[in-house]
């Protein structure tokens, strides 16, 4: 038995199947300030600039 602070996503199947419960639904984590640093000259891959999108 324990706590953790994962995603959703990363026990869905167990959540489903009722071997891990969610609990203090009411708490959450503070909000953070993020950044996303590039090289520069060079052209951002399409993966990293939709990692940026999402984070920032």
């Amino acid at each position: 038995m324990g706590l953790t602070i994962a995603s959703d996503w990363m026990f869905a199947p167990e959540m489903e199947s009722g071997a891990v419960v969610r609990v203090l639904d009411a708490w959450s984590l503070p909000t953070i300030t993020s950044w996303a640093v590039f090289p520069a000259g060079r052209m951002m891959t399409a993966k990293a600039r939709q990692f940026a999108e999402r984070i920032i």
